[in-house]
């Protein structure tokens, strides 16, 4: 048995001591820190295990179409903030995702799926970029929550 299994064999007995209610907002300070973690994360445009996300393609341009900004800005950048990335908690499990159109967004970006770019186009395959996964750091620090927690 590795070590993370022992751990969170250990934060699912300590847990289930807990009243539903105390657990629920736990484990909702829980997911709002991950959710926080992982918006910085994406803004940062780091992967879970710390690699760089591939950056986008070049655009194909022509002599009567201008360069845009739009491409040069981060990727992103609003579908991190939290109307789009929402966190939350119930007595038995808390959660962390993508809101709306968000969420197909996000999923085509996560497993690297094609889309149209806008209605009409042809489809394109897109990167690979794991928007949503825990980090070491991420986990270490629900950890500590738990232990504070019980901790007198």
């Amino acid at each position: 048995m590795n070590d993370l299994t022992q751990i969170n064999d250990l934060a699912g007995a300590l847990l289930a001591r807990f009243a539903p209610a105390s657990r629920r907002n736990l484990l909702g300070r829980i997911a709002r820190d991950i959710r926080k973690s992982q918006a910085d994360r994406i803004g940062r445009q780091l992967q879970p295990d710390g690699t760089r996300f591939e950056p986008r393609k070049a655009a194909a341009t022509s002599s009567k179409r201008r360069k845009g900004k739009l491409r040069q800005k981060m990727m992103f950048r609003k579908l991190r903030l939290a109307k789009f990335l929402k966190a939350g908690a119930t007595p038995n499990e808390a959660w962390i995702g993508f809101a709306g159109r968000a969420a197909s967004i996000a999923s085509v970006h996560q497993h690297g799926l094609t889309d149209r770019p806008v209605r009409g186009a042809k489809k394109v395959r897109y990167a690979q970029r794991v928007l949503l996964g825990l980090t070491d750091g991420e986990q270490d620090r629900a950890l500590d929550l738990l232990l504070d927690e019980i901790s007198p």
